[in-house]
């Protein structure tokens, strides 16, 4: 991993294999979500067609499948954030001394991240799921806006935390010069 022409390692924290764990955990969710909604609309499905073979399906749960799609896009995408080389930024010093800290802060903040927008996927999941059914009264949630707070909370942090890394102008070096 780079930052610049500046060479960092992946420092794997504790904390950053609970978020990971706790990302494969929400992923598992909603893959078991989904799949226990749609062995429902089956049987509710065959129920109907047992009553009256005239009526069609009512619900086409597969449509369902795409929030699977989006949880691994969202865990394919932090992940390759984590990765991939990163330039300097312009706003702030990077050099030898802090590369890796600021390597360190950058990843926590992306592994942080990525709880609240899998944990809003789950909600949008669910909300999806509720209008399907036709459950109209329990399509709005505050959780969708609570996860948005959470990731700018992170990231403000983050900035917070890089900004205190930052050399100090005031450390400058005082020569004595004896005559």
């Amino acid at each position: 991993m780079r930052i610049g022409d500046i060479k960092v390692k992946r420092n794997y924290q504790i904390a950053q294999m609970v978020l990971d764990a706790v990302a494969v955990i929400i992923f598992i969710v909603i893959i078991q979500c989904i799949l226990s909604f749609g062995a429902f609309i089956d049987d509710k499905n065959k129920l109907i067609h047992g009553v009256n073979n005239e009526i069609a399906d009512l619900v086409v749960w597969q449509w369902n499948l795409i929030w699977i799609f989006v949880a691994a896009g969202v865990i394919i995408i932090s992940l390759f954030m984590i990765y991939r080389p990163r330039k300097k930024p312009k706003k702030y010093i990077v050099n030898e001394e802090n590369a890796q800290k600021y390597s360190d802060i950058v990843i926590t903040a992306i592994t942080c991240v990525r709880i609240p927008v899998l944990l809003a996927v789950f909600e949008g999941m669910c909300i999806h799921q509720a209008i399907m059914i036709g459950n109209f009264n329990g399509i709005f949630s505050l959780q969708i806006p609570l996860d948005i707070l959470v990731t700018v909370i992170i990231v403000r942090f983050s900035i917070h935390r890089v900004k205190a890394i930052q050399p100090k102008k005031d450390d400058k070096k005082i020569i004595f010069i004896e005559d």
